[in-house]
């Protein structure tokens, strides 16, 4: 079998999630569905995901609540992922699905709050002084700076004349 072919369990993971293979003409498989109601022989298994990634696993609605809280009390979405141990767009889709607005969602500026931003660092505020102050990094206000228009100052040190020019070594 070579790397990228399907498990060879497969017709087994499709019966135990409900489905009918097709064994041939009126035969089948004792599924959950086709079980009498009072035959509780099997326990229910832990729900796995699609037959491509076996070891794929569903996060029960309780953990769930769990990422969203967490989130919400100012976790990243990173830390989540490596906490839960899923993939940061699992989080993701679940934030979205539940209709949690992102960390950047609800920090983002204003025209009042930008124009105010503008004025500091035109007065000689640094990025890193203003962004302490608005709660964000620094390299946040630099990129919605530029995004508004509102000219950035090299970094201190730089020569912008040196840093744009290729080094003809």
């Amino acid at each position: 079998m070579g790397r990228l072919s399907n498990p060879p369990d497969g017709a087994e993971t499709l019966v135990s999630r409900g489905s009918q293979p097709i064994v041939g003409p009126g035969k089948g498989v004792e599924t959950a569905q086709n079980r009498p109601a009072n035959d509780r022989s099997e326990a229910p298994r832990e729900e796995k995901g699609r037959l491509s990634n076996p070891s794929q696993r569903r996060l029960s609605p309780a953990t769930v609540d769990d990422i969203v809280e967490a989130y919400q009390a100012g976790a990243s979405i990173s830390r989540l992922a490596v906490e839960f141990d899923v993939h940061r767009t699992t989080v993701s889709g679940h934030l979205d699905r539940q209709g949690v607005p992102r960390h950047s969602a609800q920090t983002a500026w204003g025209d009042e709050i930008l124009s105010e931003a503008a004025e500091l660092y035109a007065a000689g505020l640094s990025l890193a002084s203003i962004a302490d102050q608005f709660g964000v990094d620094a390299q946040t206000v630099a990129n919605r700076f530029r995004r508004a228009g509102v000219p950035v100052r090299p970094r201190r040190g730089w020569n912008s004349r040196a840093h744009s020019e290729q080094d003809p070594r």
